[in-house]
């Protein structure tokens, strides 16, 4: 048995033992249905997001996310509609899953203050397992050219469903929410079958300035102190075997946003830092993570560091909706 068809077969084998877990998309706001689908229409405005995640660039793993969702409250319904569509491309297309998520939540007041939204995903999502566009150590030249791949290899594709569930408290100050994705999902399908995920999470907003020994000596001053807040934040999420918590807080002065995260297994011997930074106006907003790893307390380099980047759209909603 050669180089190409020992590899081949690790590559599956990894494929098979350990199921595909879903990307790690950092900035809530640009992929909030991701998070959870009570999030959908959660917000005065109807958003349309884009996000892209570039997951170690610098080590030449081509592991890439894109996302793109679409939601609105209908008011006249209490209810909220919408629609998240994501791309997962390992190793120049290697292996791709391509999924469309149809998300539906209901809002409860609980009185004038408080809030309960309960959603519902349906995700319908494609699968590729292409090892033809895995590069060997026999396809490359001395001079570091990659010559064409000689053999042919089985391609293997599927489509698959499956659905997720959540609730979310919220009000001026507080949210907390808890989801499960992936229930349903078909085993048999290897390749692409996901564990069950579970992700929860608790967020406090503190109006910042807000004291009434302030007092503002300008229009711009007075702008600051509207809208300033710091947003501490604690989640959990586990996938599989993987479990991951974290922490951090945004601080949004004006318009300008800065944020710091951290998150990490439970063995405690790895940790990743986020940094984020945004600009955010009444019709658009944008957004930049950049995170990097240490191990203990060794820097594991910028080639294994990610970054993402979002756009936000928001449109005017109807009150008569």
């Amino acid at each position: 048995m050669n180089i190409r068809a020992i590899l081949t077969i690790l590559f599956i084998a990894c494929l098979c033992g350990a199921h595909a877990q879903d990307p790690l998309i950092s900035i809530k706001s640009a992929a909030p249905l991701h998070f959870n689908p009570a999030y959908t229409g959660n917000e005065y405005f109807t958003r349309a997001s884009l996000n892209y995640r570039n997951h170690y660039p610098g080590a030449g793993t081509s592991f890439i996310s894109y996302a793109a969702s679409f939601d609105i409250f209908l008011n006249r319904y209490n209810s909220g509609l919408g629609i998240m569509l994501l791309s997962d491309q390992l190793g120049s297309k290697t292996f791709s899953y391509n999924s469309a998520n149809i998300a539906y939540s209901y809002k409860i007041n609980i009185n004038e203050t408080n809030a309960l939204r309960a959603g519902i995903s349906g995700n319908l999502f494609y699968g590729i397992n292409d090892p033809n566009g895995l590069i060997f150590p026999d396809m490359i030249s001395p001079d570091g050219v990659v010559n064409p791949n000689e053999f042919t290899y089985e391609r293997n594709s599927s489509f698959g469903a499956d659905f997720g569930t959540g609730l979310l408290f919220e009000n001026k100050r507080l949210e907390a929410g808890v989801a499960l994705f992936h229930l349903g999902s078909p085993g048999d399908l290897v390749y692409w079958h996901r564990p069950v995920r579970i992700y929860t999470h608790v967020e406090m907003k503190i109006p910042l300035f807000a004291g009434k020994t302030y007092r503002p000596q300008s229009e711009i001053e007075d702008i600051i102190k509207g809208s300033s807040s710091l947003t501490p934040r604690i989640y959990y999420q586990q996938q599989g075997a993987s479990k991951l918590w974290g922490a951090g807080a945004l601080a949004q002065i004006s318009a300008l946003k800065f944020g710091l995260y951290s998150r990490q297994d439970f063995k405690f011997h790895s940790v990743t830092f986020s940094i984020q930074a945004g600009y955010s106006s009444d019709i658009m907003e944008v957004g930049y993570m950049f995170d990097m790893g240490f191990i203990g307390m060794t820097f594991r380099g910028f080639s294994t560091a990610s970054h993402e980047l979002c756009v936000i759209f928001k449109f005017p909603s109807s009150k008569e909706d």
